[in-house]
């Protein structure tokens, strides 16, 4: 085994090596209204449930770096949500995925990356933030808290307040989403991501169940 020290490493050198040890990640394709009221769209790979009770989600947003145009400026998601207390998850799949990626493009602030790619919205029920209409599930989400662990990464906490579920994805009498029936997408290292293909059941089997245990 190579054994790598994090302390004096650069910053990249850390990004690389932690985002290229987590995989697949989850992707969330996170829609905020701009201060005029058109619809942003960003995607988070650093993003995660935590806490079910309360529904509680977390999303690690950095400032702009030295790969885009716009280096130092506070990203318009996080801007966004801690102007209004409001955004929705949209959850990517195979379909989703191409355009998810063009999202990630560093468009000027306050420009509108659903206009730009023609994403269709559809109005939210319990906040005043649009959904995609395309994406498979989506989480409507108020801003519960944040975590400034520099001055360029943020942890944000959202709640979730109500969930959409494309209807072929919900079993709406046991409240249970079809696994068997969804297309999942997560990111590797770069920008290289994986499907769900390819998938095994697993039980866990009760200690009690074990050969020879005893109780």
């Amino acid at each position: 085994m190579t054994h790598v020290v994090m302390q004096g490493l650069s910053r990249a050198e850390k990004f690389r090596l932690v985002t290229g040890s987590v995989m697949p990640r989850p992707i969330a394709l996170v829609t905020t209204l701009n201060a005029d009221g058109s619809c942003n769209a960003a995607p988070f790979s650093a993003f995660n449930y935590m806490c079910d009770d309360p529904p509680l989600l977390a999303i690690g947003i950095d400032g702009y770096g030295a790969e885009s145009g716009r280096i130092g400026e506070t990203k318009d998601t996080l801007r966004n949500i801690l102007e209004r207390g409001a955004f929705v998850v949209n959850m990517v799949d195979a379909d989703l995925l191409g355009d998810a990626v063009s999202c990630a493009t560093d468009y000027p602030a306050g420009m509108s990356e659903t206009d730009a790619l023609g994403f269709e919205l559809v109005a939210s029920q319990s906040i005043d933030v649009p959904r995609l209409a395309r994406a498979p599930m989506a989480w409507e989400c108020r801003y519960h808290s944040k975590l400034d662990v520099s001055d360029i990464r943020t942890i944000l906490i959202g709640e979730i307040v109500a969930m959409y579920f494309r209807p072929d994805l919900l079993d709406d009498q046991a409240l249970r989403v079809r696994v068997e029936a969804c297309a999942p997408v997560g990111r590797l290292g770069g920008p290289i991501y994986a499907t769900t293909d390819n998938r095994r059941v697993l039980p866990i089997v009760p200690y009690r169940d074990l050969d020879g245990a005893k109780r």
